[in-house]
């Protein structure tokens, strides 16, 4: 798995083999992107980080900095590695990684500087649903998130939109979108007071 566009176009990326790392694929981080645009100088959050992957696009394309949420001890290890890559590619953003629990958000709110442009989020498919619900009804993230642009990746099970959309506030604006045949919730989060 490749770093697809930027300064560190054509980095290879360091993947845990047996485990349960699904790095987004090629061509959806390339639609992904695509679709977002100039990225240059914004600020990004990955939740459930695996292989920093979505993080480490974002920062080839210039994104200004990367904070890269990731409980599994053995995956900061390859996101560590890859992060090297792609400062020896010649990146220079602020990329960390948080070890945190993503569904804590007291845990590493408190360690960003400023509030994100962009949190991307693809937790193991069997906790996604449950994280997802647990973050959009916790104020503290939403009032801390508030106007960050937000893409939740859905598992690829048959009725697993339905499982995210039942956790949706009654007054938020959530879209499923599909890039490159995947799935995602997006939403610009709005914190609203009471």
């Amino acid at each position: 798995m490749n770093i697809i566009a930027g300064m560190a176009r054509g980095v290879e990326l360091a993947v845990p083999e047996g485990m349960p790392v699904r790095p987004t694929a090629g061509r959806v981080r390339k639609a992904l992107f695509d679709s977002l645009g100039d990225i240059a100088g914004m600020r990004i959050v990955d939740l459930c980080s695996g292989s920093g992957a979505l993080a480490l696009e974002a920062v080839s394309r210039g994104a200004e900095s990367a904070y890269m949420v990731e409980l599994n001890a053995d995956h900061i290890r390859y996101i560590e590695e890859n992060i090297r890559r792609v400062r020896a590619a010649g990146v220079t953003a602020q990329m960390s990684v948080l070890q945190c629990d993503a569904a804590q958000s007291r845990s590493y709110l408190p360690r960003l500087r400023g509030v994100p442009d962009i949190i991307f989020a693809d937790p193991p498919y069997q906790t996604s649903a449950e994280i997802f619900g647990q973050l959009i009804s916790d104020e503290y993230f939403c009032k801390n998130m508030n106007g960050t642009r937000l893409f939740w990746e859905i598992p690829d099970h048959p009725g697993a939109a339905g499982e995210f959309l039942c956790r949706i506030p009654k007054n938020g604006k959530f879209s499923l979108k599909r890039y490159a045949g995947t799935m995602f919730l997006t939403a610009r989060i709005e914190y609203v007071e009471g």
